[in-house]
């Protein structure tokens, strides 16, 4: 079931952040600030994509799994910082808010699902 949950959340993920830089590189809104956007959209990729693969993979090497629960664990900082800042601060973006409180579901899916690999380990 975490499995499942998981994928969805990373396919979610992965879908929500291609459309938010398509609509950054088509639109170029003025307030847009591409230099900070894409490093940490890459990132988001790079951590989705890498959870796909291990998740359908049978067995993961160690340093892949404690990669992933450590880039979960900062996607979830990201995603609670986003959804911080958006709540608090002058300019409300939904966008952020939705995204940033998936980044924090996805990170604690992540945890929860590669953990108990790492405790057989």
């Amino acid at each position: 079931m975490l499995k499942t949950v998981l994928i969805a959340l990373c396919t979610f993920t992965l879908l929500a952040t291609g459309y938010l830089s398509l609509s950054l590189l088509i639109l170029s809104p003025p307030r847009a600030n591409f230099v900070r956007w894409f490093p940490i959209a890459a990132v988001i990729v790079a951590q989705g994509a890498l959870t796909l693969i291990t998740v359908a993979g049978r067995s993961p090497r160690a340093w892949m799994v404690w990669l992933l629960v450590a880039g979960a664990a900062a996607l979830m900082w990201l995603g609670a910082a986003w959804a911080y800042a958006t709540v608090h601060g002058s300019h409300f973006e939904g966008y952020a808010l939705v995204l940033g409180s998936f980044l924090v579901i996805q990170g604690a899916a992540t945890i929860a699902h590669l953990t108990p690999r790492l405790i057989r380990a």
